[in-house]
């Protein structure tokens, strides 16, 4: 078993190709402090499905053709391989997302 420990930074990676045994598969943890969006200019992509977790406070993710999802503690969520997206924080305390880039074999 391999434990990583969260450490107090905007964006922890948990566990990546070169951390662990499984390359097809990243986990971290984000922190959404109020008003925050990420990334700050255009939209984040990746080659992976990206799985999500909302632990505490809400991030909403924006899609390209503009569906804001407002993601609340407790609500999971899949954004597709090569699905452009934004996330933002709105609220009034830190929102906390857990995350998970998965390649499809």
């Amino acid at each position: 078993m391999i434990i990583k420990p969260s450490l107090p930074q905007e964006m922890t990676i948990f566990f990546d190709a070169e951390n662990q045994p499984n390359e097809n598969v990243q986990m971290g943890v984000v922190i959404l402090q109020p008003g925050e969006k990420r990334p700050l200019e255009g939209f984040a992509r990746h080659d992976q499905d990206e799985y999500s977790y909302v632990v505490s406070g809400e991030a909403h993710t924006i899609l390209e053709d503009g569906q804001d999802l407002v993601g609340k503690p407790g609500d999971a969520q899949l954004i597709e391989a090569g699905e452009g997206h934004i996330n933002y924080n709105d609220g009034k305390e830190a929102a906390v997302v857990v995350w998970m880039l998965v390649e499809r074999v």
